[in-house]
């Protein structure tokens, strides 16, 4: 038996009802279209407003100024810190020589005092040299290139067509992953910023280390920190100036875009999702710029090291040297041992000239002569004539 369905507009009137709900579906879709777009169009605008602040901050608000006086006033305080510190280290450095009777250890010690003296106002100085030679790197890189920095970065973002090409969603995603990452870029700006100013004020006690063997390393940790925190900014720059030259054709060459025409949407994703990588690298530059610094400088200490062995009049002169004081150590041994044993006959010809003294000489005493042995005759002996 069949089952009566019951239409829920019968009739004439159930095209009404189709209409009803297209238009309420409609209705609904259009509304979370408008939502959703609304929401991505957000996420990309606040991803190129906070994008502009952080690449703008490369040449504004992230300068450093190591000349200042409330600076120098900090490491002048740190300095008069440090002093009593030196005045350790150095102590302990020649205590440790002169029990090991090493005197290259006491000429390291002099040698680390005037290091910490002298080095940590030179070095500072040079970090500030270092700082200006930087930024106009920077300014020279971005003016042959043709492209501020800037201009550069945003070659990545076509925000506008991130606007109109995709969908919500991506607009979502990828408004998320990229103010995200200028807003790690912008961290790193600022903690470059902030790193530097507090290693630079340490510098006396960087250099202190160098009156000890045992904290020698001291000031080159200082050194290759602070290097990779001034030239990271290079890296930062180089990495959105190459890349813009790379991957969107403007660069030396051709400082506009080479493509007329208005990208599709496969390419603008394409340089987006670019534009992420070459941040996440821009994100990392310190940390890169540190490991190359380590490496470098750990490989051109292995190299001189390598040369100065295979250098045939240093090595010549350490032969010598060595065949030297070989011979010196004989020398003094022989000369020790022959001197113990002229000491040691010396002592047995006193000894026996002592003994003959004893018996012959003008005040010795006379010998007294042995007695004469008397022979008893025998018995019977004497009736014999």
């Amino acid at each position: 038996m069949g089952t009566l369905v019951l239409a829920a507009c019968p009739g004439p009137v159930s095209f009404v009802c189709d209409l009803t709900s297209n238009a309420a579906g409609s209705a609904s879709a259009t509304a979370s279209d408008y939502v959703l777009g609304g929401l991505g169009a957000a996420f990309i605008r606040a991803a190129a407003q906070v994008g502009q602040m952080a690449v703008g901050a490369l040449d504004s608000t992230t300068s450093i100024d190591l000349t200042a006086s409330w600076f120098r006033a900090n490491v002048a305080v740190i300095a008069a810190i440090t002093l009593p510190v030196l005045v350790g280290l150095f102590v302990v450095q020649v205590i440790g020589s002169v029990l090991r009777r090493e005197p290259g250890g006491l000429v390291r010690a002099v040698v680390g005092v005037a290091k910490a003296l002298l080095g940590a106002g030179v070095a500072l100085a040079l970090t500030q040299l270092a700082l200006t030679a930087v930024d106009e790197v920077c300014a020279y890189i971005a003016a042959a290139a043709g492209v501020p920095v800037v201009v550069a970065a945003g070659e990545f973002f076509a925000f506008a067509a991130l606007l109109s090409g995709l969908s919500p969603a991506l607009q979502i995603l990828i408004g998320l992953a990229l103010t995200a990452g200028f807003l790690l870029l912008w961290g790193v700006l600022l903690f470059r910023k902030a790193a530097l100013v507090l290693i630079a004020v340490f510098a006396p006690v960087a250099f202190a280390g160098s009156a000890w063997d045992q904290t020698r390393v001291w000031t080159r940790r200082w050194l290759e920190i602070v290097a990779a925190l001034v030239f990271c900014k290079v890296v930062i720059v180089v990495v959105f100036v190459v890349g813009a030259s790379a991957f969107t054709g403007t660069g030396p060459v051709t400082a506009q875009p080479s493509g007329g025409s208005t990208p599709g949407i496969t390419e603008t994703l394409s340089n987006a999702l670019v534009g992420l990588l070459l941040l996440t690298i821009a994100v990392f530059a310190p940390w890169l710029t540190w490991r190359f610094v380590h490496w470098s400088g750990m490989e051109a200490a292995t190299v001189m090291n390598s040369a100065v062995a295979a250098n045939p009049i240093l090595r010549g002169a350490r032969g010598a040297g060595t065949q030297t004081r070989y011979a010196a150590q004989q020398a003094v041994t022989s000369t020790i041992l022959s001197g113990a044993g002229a000491a040691a006959a010396a002592g047995k010809t006193a000894a026996a000239a002592g003994t003959r003294a004893t018996g012959s000489g003008p005040g010795a005493p006379a010998l007294r002569p042995a007695p004469a042995r008397v022979t008893a005759p025998r018995p019977g002996a004497g009736g014999r004539s």
